[in-house]
């Protein structure tokens, strides 16, 4: 009898909301988990999202047991990696970190204050590509998607255990980078251009829309909203998410010496926790006309992020919605994704009051001046030179490219004209939304 294989779609639990639908394969009878997609900050059309699911799965270790001589081995390339020691490979800076997965009691209130059942997808990867290429390469996924180990071979290692190694064993070639800066923003506003700019310096690392950040972020919301449950300790979650970060800002590069991390949009509602954890970095949140924001992200192909916020709210959302007596499930798509987009305004625009940091990024300015030459790469602490000036323009006139169709097209300012503006989204922003280009 021929081998059946039937395609499973997967929730994994990531990127704080019903984060990214992945795809798993049944051959015989055992699954193999396949790479996960998701959204960006893109000025062009994303191929059509994947339906929701409602439960993410729990990691199940006889998933990722390793079974010689299984049909899935003769399906994919031989691992080139196979002899060697994982952990070996991480502390070398060889594996890079792909994903995360955890349990509903990852993060449990039971006095400690280290987090468990925590794993790490691992797998072999050049995080500078987009130095080659940032249009191209403009976030993470696409620069594992060169990779086929990141697409065959996937390592699942318990995250304690990757730490502890790394912490007892220190490697000279490999050193950890200060996160300098972080780039937060509504999402099709501009931040996409800035991480782009921030590629043409040889002395950055740009870790763009990592999974892994926002699904530590949104750790204990998502408990909270799939499983019912309010046992999460903040100070785990945190743990956590520093571990992250301290993983991505590996390099055996010794001209690389500062980290720069495009958030996802929606973590743009942990600003301040972000903030809290890295006091010294600098952020900007980048934003644009509350109208064209809105119809933005309502587009068919991009619309996936509000229907995330609206089935996983966070915290920030939630909280919105009950001070206002508003039922999620009862509002319109509009109201939702207004609602939603003004959460991550206010979260900004209320910490850098507070705070007295952080830098506030029109599109209409990005669009119009030099802002991202002139302002923010100075305010991020970089120079820029006739060299690097020359490179950023260059940079700056590609658009970038999030279907991987590795064709190149040149971007101007006249292909962000004639937004259409429908009745829903201007009634959506009277009620909800706050336009900065006008405070």
């Amino acid at each position: 009898m021929a081998p059946y294989k039937i395609i499973v779609l997967n929730l994994i639990v990531a990127a704080g909301s019903i984060e990214a639908v992945s795809a798993r394969y049944l051959v015989g009878n055992r699954f193999i988990l396949a790479a996960d997609d998701g959204g960006g900050d893109y000025s062009e059309e994303q191929p059509d999202e994947p339906p929701l699911e409602e439960e993410p799965p729990l990691y199940d270790e006889d998933e990722f047991h390793e079974n010689n001589g299984s049909l899935i081995a003769a399906q994919f390339t031989r691992d080139p990696f196979d002899h060697r020691d994982r952990l070996e490979m991480i502390q070398t800076g060889e594996l890079g970190l792909a994903g995360l997965r955890y349990h509903p009691t990852s993060f449990a209130n039971d006095g400690t204050e280290l987090y468990t059942d925590v794993y790490g997808e691992f797998c072999v990867f050049d995080s500078q590509l987009n130095k080659v290429d940032p249009s191209r390469y403009s976030n993470v996924k696409d620069v594992m998607a060169e990779s086929s180990h990141c697409g065959e071979h996937r390592y699942t290692i318990y995250l304690d255990e990757v730490m502890d190694v790394l912490k007892n064993n220190e490697n000279d070639e490999v050193k950890t980078l200060p996160v300098s800066g972080m780039l937060f923003h509504q999402g099709y506003s501009g931040a996409g251009l800035i991480s782009n700019a921030l590629t043409a310096f040889d002395s950055t690392l740009v870790v763009s829309e990592h999974t892994a950040i926002h699904s530590a972020l949104s750790a204990c919301d998502v408990i909270h909203n799939r499983y019912k449950s309010d046992d999460c300790s903040s100070v785990k979650q945190q743990k956590l998410l520093q571990d992250i970060i301290s993983l991505l800002s590996r390099t055996t590069d010794k001209n690389v010496q500062h980290l720069f991390l495009k958030l996802e949009s929606s973590s743009a509602a942990y600003l301040p926790t972000l903030h809290a954890l890295y006091p010294s970095a600098k952020w900007t949140f980048s934003y644009r006309n509350a109208e064209e924001a809105l119809s933005k992200s309502m587009q068919r192909k991009r619309s996936s992020t509000c229907m995330k916020a609206q089935r996983n709210p966070t915290t920030a959302l939630a909280e919105k919605s009950a001070e206002n007596n508003l039922d999620l499930e009862h509002l319109s798509h509009h109201e939702v994704c207004a609602l939603h987009l003004s959460t991550l305004i206010e979260a900004a625009v209320r910490e850098q009051g507070e705070s007295g940091t952080g830098l506030l990024v029109s599109y209409d300015d990005i669009l119009s001046s030099n802002v991202i030459i002139d302002e923010v790469l100075p305010y991020l602490g970089l120079k820029v030179n006739a060299q690097a000036n020359d490179r950023i323009t260059d940079i700056l006139s590609v658009r970038s490219n999030s279907q991987r169709s590795h064709q190149v097209e040149q971007w101007d300012k006249s292909q962000e004209d004639g937004i259409e503006i429908s009745d829903e989204v201007r009634n959506a922003v009277k009620m909800f939304m706050t336009d900065l280009n006008h405070r």
